[in-house]
């Protein structure tokens, strides 16, 4: 497995008119974020993460600058975690449906895959006796995503703890991606990596403020596993980027004017999808999280998402085909864009869902 066959489809042809395809929040403009051009340095000290950003970073997520590995991007922050951990053939633990760039990296870098569900069923909910029974001393990684990419649900606080327990039993480590944390603002829970030294959070920048292009990732974890973190990122080269760290670290000093944007965008999109949802109960069925900005309904009338998919391009809007999460039945829903645009994809998609 040597690609994403989903990041390739993604980056070519999610986008439409009314995109209900994107992940994350839409994405900011140079309006949205006060700057000044002394925010903005060419060169500078950055062999190890450039310190500012890392202190940024630990303040707001409680943990130390020591603990804080910065990346490229989540992507690249799972992809550097799971390189450090695991030799080619080591067991890994990773959920299904998954989001699939988790499940390409592993394949490329060797992993011995096992599987445990999360299903729509069961709310997305993470069993941990199904843990307990696949977990093996070879088992050196457990792979979460919190809340959930596809369906939006995040690990309640006591599976996490569970998983954390049965990780120190066998000597595994346990990887929670968390890019959407923060949309759940005062309801987020502490990150994982401040549960214990075999958890390791990722995240970014990107879902939760709209600023993917500053590619601002970051690992946190306990000290020792960070710097062989470092060591290993020496491969991809000696300094990172000082233009898009400072702008990063800019974009820390206003998270409250950021966070207060997601938000506007986030909630009466919300709404319109509910709503959206309690209309269309005869063709769809959703697990439907109290906070998120994307959910994975399934299909009441249909094995296959594929074909709405191809009608909604009439339309000129997009979703996501479940067939890219293990689950052609289903769709991803994403709705942190323009209300006024998710109002006309959802009536373009109920069009869509009366015709498939």
């Amino acid at each position: 497995m040597k690609n994403s066959v989903y990041m390739t489809w993604a980056k070519y042809h999610a986008a439409a008119r009314y995109n209900l395809a994107n992940s994350g929040i839409l994405g900011c403009d140079v309006a949205d974020l006060p700057l000044k051009m002394d925010d903005i340095q060419l060169n500078g000290l950055n062999h190890e993460g450039y310190a500012p950003l890392k202190e940024a970073i630990a303040t707001k997520y409680d943990v130390t600058p020591d603990n804080v590995v910065t990346s490229q991007g989540t992507s690249m922050a799972n992809f550097l975690a799971m390189a450090t951990i695991i030799e080619r053939g080591d067991e890994v633990l990773i959920e299904q449906p998954a989001y699939d760039p988790l499940l390409s990296a592993l394949g490329y870098l060797g992993a011995g895959i096992k599987r445990f569900a999360r299903r729509f069923e069961d709310g997305y909910r993470i069993d941990s006796d199904e843990l307990k029974r696949l977990i093996t001393p070879r088992t050196r990684l457990i792979v979460i995503t919190s809340p959930h990419n596809p369906s939006g649900v995040a690990v309640d606080q006591e599976t996490i703890k569970q998983i954390g327990e049965l990780a120190l039993e066998t000597g595994a480590r346990v990887l929670v991606d968390e890019v959407y944390r923060d949309i759940l603002f005062e309801d987020a829970p502490p990150v994982a990596a401040t549960l214990g030294p075999q958890f390791i959070t990722t995240s970014s920048l990107t879902k939760s403020y709209g600023l993917s292009g500053l590619r601002c990732g970051w690992i946190l974890c306990e000290p020792k596993l960070a710097e062989r973190m470092r060591r290993l990122d020496d491969l991809f080269g000696a300094v990172g980027s000082m233009p898009s760290d400072t702008l990063s670290v800019a974009a820390f000093r206003n998270l409250s004017l950021l966070e207060a944007r997601t938000r506007a965008m986030i909630e009466p999109s919300t709404e319109l999808v509910h709503q959206f949802l309690r209309e269309n109960e005869d063709v769809l069925e959703c697990v439907v999280p109290p906070r998120s900005m994307i959910v994975f309904p399934r299909l009441k009338k249909s094995d296959d998402s594929q074909r709405l998919h191809d009608l909604l391009r009439q339309f000129d809007t997009s979703i996501v085909p479940g067939k890219f999460f293990e689950a052609p039945r289903h769709f991803r829903l994403g709705f942190a864009v323009k209300t006024e645009d998710v109002a006309a994809g959802l009536q373009n998609l109920s069009k869509a869902l009366r015709s498939a």
